[in-house]
């Protein structure tokens, strides 16, 4: 798995949103908040332009990234879910194969059930992702 390759990541963000039809948008971005690849879904109107999504990515990971710090006494970070009145957004790290830090970065519609999506959906396609060998 080698998500720090565009056309990998892009192919990924893909398979993630389809994994459910309320999910908006889904970006994976590096340790430094960097998107390498997105996909939104069909006929959206994307509430961020391309810059804002940009400048989120980073200030998502900059926030997961401070949670860390907390991890000795709570644990690792499976997720984060913070819910707005026009959409809700999700952080889920992720460590490569090859080591490195990885972000999914997921919108989805405001009434989604998020904790159901992500737990039965979501994770479990990122657990078989880090699984794949490398390319």
């Amino acid at each position: 798995m080698d998500l720090s390759n565009q056309d990998f990541a892009k192919i990924h963000c893909d398979r993630i949103r389809e994994l459910d039809p309320l999910i908006r948008f889904v970006g994976i971005a590096n340790a430094m908040g960097t998107l390498l690849g997105t996909s939104h879904r069909k006929q959206l109107q994307p509430l961020l332009n391309e810059d804002e999504t940009r400048l989120y990515s980073m200030q998502a990971v900059l926030r997961a990234e401070l949670r860390e710090d907390f991890q000795k006494n709570m644990g690792t970070l499976i997720y984060s879910v913070g819910k707005y009145d026009k959409l809700l957004r999700a952080t889920v790290p992720m460590v490569g194969a090859n080591g490195q830090k990885y972000y999914v970065l997921i919108s989805l519609d405001v009434d989604a059930d998020a904790f159901n999506i992500l737990e039965k959906k979501i994770l479990p396609y990122i657990d078989l992702l880090k699984e794949e060998p490398q390319t």
